[in-house]
């Protein structure tokens, strides 16, 4: 799943390369920690126009926007809070993350991820530009071999600045675990139709919530976070330094890409898969590339 954002519209040019590189926490990959995995704290990331309107079919219609409003409180945030309760209960939604990042630097309108011990190349990804010279998502990164920036060699892994690395990819993959489908697959199949929309459109969202809340928490692991909008919708409306990038969405269309990720992220350690057509299993799960170019926003390759 993808960021719900604006796509930008077309530019003359590309995108300068950023101003700074943060430092990173770490180079390499890890796994979240269960207990930075809470589901409520999660739920705080709940899209509910989403949920409540999209999912759940809470749609305003012919109501005043006051009688909608009492709709929602008088019906969908109880059953949000029943269902939650519920899930927490009987471990039907299980929050994973695994998540690193690796120096990287731009070559033409591919980015280059390097080992951080070795410095030998490890991944390629190519990403497609905008017709008459606009966006690249490789824009977003400093060239290979640029002229460092501040004491950016200092802290960059030695092996990996003669490389030529200059920059600084993260990438991360969230899941809502196996139960998710399982269960939303048993209630389709009992018939119990009601609940099966109510559950997996619970599940659907909640894993865009986990991939909202883990995005933060690179932000603030990066020491990026700090000019995070505090207000939520503004949030969803990427009110923070940066992007995430969904392989098979307009910027990264190449769904191939998610092989890629796989090596780099080794997701099976959190219970993940592909398909031969390069799905993500179970169906309750996202990957994505994350930016942290200040001018990155959300755009259509094509």
């Amino acid at each position: 799943t993808q960021p719900r954002a604006r796509v930008a519209p077309t530019r003359a040019g590309p995108a300068g390369p950023p101003p700074r590189v943060p430092r990173p926490p770490f180079f390499g990959r890890r796994v979240a920690a269960a207990g930075e995995l809470d589901l409520f704290t999660i739920a705080r990331y709940l899209n509910e126009n989403a949920l409540f309107r999209g999912q759940w079919g809470y749609k305003r219609g012919k109501l005043s926007p006051e009688e909608h409003r009492a709709l929602i409180e008088r019906e969908a945030r109880p059953r949000l809070r029943r269902w939650l309760e519920r899930a927490a209960r009987e471990d039907l939604l299980e929050p994973r993350a695994v998540y690193g990042f690796w120096p990287a630097a731009r070559e033409g309108d591919e980015v280059v991820l390097f080992d951080p011990e070795t410095g030998d190349e490890l991944e390629r990804f190519a990403f497609p530009r905008q017709a008459g010279g606009g966006l690249n998502l490789a824009d977003y990164f400093r060239p290979r071999g640029a002229e460092p920036l501040a004491d950016e060699a200092n802290w960059f892994p030695e092996s990996a600045w003669n490389a030529g690395a200059r920059d600084v990819m993260a990438l991360m993959a969230v899941t809502m675990g196996p139960r998710a489908s399982t269960f939303s697959q048993r209630l389709f199949d009992a018939g119990e139709y009601e609940d099966y929309l109510l559950f997996h459109g619970l599940s659907v969202e909640m894993t865009e919530a986990l991939a909202e809340y883990w995005h933060k928490r690179l932000r603030q692991q990066w020491g990026i976070a700090g000019a995070d909008a505090t207000d939520l919708q503004k949030l969803f409306a990427q009110g923070y330094q940066g992007a995430r990038y969904a392989p098979g969405y307009p910027a990264c269309p190449n769904l191939e890409d998610q092989v890629k990720l796989e090596q780099l992220l080794r997701w099976s350690e959190i219970g993940l898969s592909l398909t031969e057509d390069f799905q993500l299993v179970p169906e309750q799960s996202t990957s994505a590339f994350v930016v942290h170019h200040p001018e990155a926003r959300y755009f259509a390759a094509s």
